[in-house]
């Protein structure tokens, strides 16, 4: 980081947030510690268990994403530090932006996947066209599904909503891509991200209505060149871009 800044390049972050280290990452001190090196942005991600051997002690407690959410949106009041978190962020991106809705994922194979996260195809970009790959079953049936929830704060197929993914899947009958990957939709990783989806949603429905409840604020900036070239990787919607500030809308 130290030369990145030295030499004046623009550059970031990426967190992977776990229920062991949370409150360490959103800190004070590492904040500040980021800030010093030059980062201008983090992307903070939730652990998914997605992996060869996915380890769902990891994941984020639902009182602690509770907790995230909040934090996150006092740090970026408070600290010139922009945090983009995709799980709690949902209602700046009117929930999942995967699926070909505004991003997807090819592997080093070249299966082509709704989302980073989401190890599963039906098409490999070797045998076709991306214009055709983009309208295969898959990527139809989960933009059809999108937002997935009326909530916001649950806008994950995998963590949030997997019997989403799980009937997308099916219908779809999508390969798994990588190792392990069968077990998200299916078996004992499935059972327990059921569980604790449901734990989340009881957690997340008051915050969602009390956040309804509150004031929402519109700030057009008028120098949105240099905002974009700033914050070029964040929230981007069809004419529309939108960088979240705790209940706050930026629209250039």
């Amino acid at each position: 980081m130290s030369r990145l800044r030295e030499r004046g390049l623009f550059f970031g972050t990426s967190a992977t947030v776990t229920r062991n280290n949370v409150e360490q990452l959103t800190s004070d001190e590492f904040i500040d510690f980021l800030i010093e090196q030059g980062v201008k942005y983090m992307w903070a991600f939730h652990y998914v268990p997605i992996v060869r051997l996915p380890d769902t002690d990891l994941m984020l407690l639902p009182e602690q994403r509770a907790y995230l959410a909040e934090r996150s949106a006092y740090l970026r009041l408070n600290k010139p530090l922009p945090i983009i978190d995709f799980w709690n962020d949902g209602s700046y991106t009117e929930g999942c932006i995967a699926g070909g809705k505004c991003f997807f994922h090819i592997n080093a194979r070249g299966d082509v996947e709704p989302c980073a996260f989401v190890h599963f195809a039906v098409d490999n970009i070797r045998d076709k066209s991306l214009k055709d790959v983009l309208k295969n079953p898959l990527f139809t049936a989960y933009q059809k599904g999108q937002p997935f929830t009326d909530n916001m704060l649950c806008p994950c197929p995998i963590i949030d909503k997997p019997d989403a993914l799980r009937q997308i899947v099916q219908e779809t009958g999508a390969y798994p891509t990588h190792e392990g990957a069968e077990t998200v939709p299916s078996g004992e990783i499935a059972s327990f991200l059921d569980q604790r989806a449901a734990a989340w949603k009881e957690v997340a429905d008051p915050i969602w209505n009390s956040r309804q409840d509150s004031p929402r604020c519109c700030i057009i900036l008028d120098n949105a060149v240099t905002v974009q070239a700033t914050i070029a990787s964040f929230f981007v919607t069809p004419g529309l871009f939108l960088f979240s500030i705790c209940n706050c809308e930026v629209v250039l």
